[in-house]
């Protein structure tokens, strides 16, 4: 990033703002309006690139209509797009960069980092499977023989030794 005044100029990503034909203020306001999405206006953006504060407004839209200024217009585009695919998250992406994050905090001793750093590089890898069951339903869709069928298996389960008859027993005396 190259330093102007008060206004740091962005780097640019798409081969687009390189055409001879765009002026330097063009390849600014594309810069500062692309880089600057949703924290600056086109209008302080066509200010820092250098227009004059009075006509910002209309020259920042002028600037962005492809009708008006169509190298400025597809500048922007590429802009946009180069930026989204440096931005793009990919398996590979993700396996690197987790692997960066991992060395460098098991170099600084947080091991505890280092490893969830290496078990999400396992689970973007396939290594690991997250297996969760999810049961619906209740007691009362289930069929009499399904009921006495699950108790007998919580009876196996969990070793209980007692009959349902002699529950209802106890359950009678109390």
């Amino acid at each position: 990033m190259k330093e102007n005044k008060d206004v740091i100029i962005p780097e640019a990503y798409s081969d687009a703002l390189f055409d001879r034909k765009l002026s330097e203020k063009q390849r600014r306001f594309v810069l500062f309006l692309v880089h600057s999405e949703g924290l600056k206006t086109a209008t302080q953006c066509a200010i820092d690139a250098g227009y004059a504060p009075g006509s910002a407004r209309v020259r920042a839209s002028e600037l962005q209509h492809p009708e008006k200024s169509p190298l400025t217009a597809k500048a922007i585009e590429m802009e946009r797009r180069a930026v989204l695919d440096r931005y793009k998250c990919s398996q590979d992406r993700s396996l690197a960069t987790l692997a960066r994050i991992r060395d460098a905090a098991s170099s600084a001793g947080n091991y505890n980092a280092a490893v969830a750093a290496e078990t999400r590089r396992g689970q973007i890898a396939g290594l690991y499977v997250d297996k969760k069951e999810i049961l619906t339903g209740t007691i009362d869709s289930m069929s009499r023989e399904e009921v006495e069928k699950k108790l007998q298996d919580l009876k196996e389960q969990y070793s209980i030794e007692t009959t349902f008859e002699e529950v209802k027993e106890l359950e009678n005396k109390s």
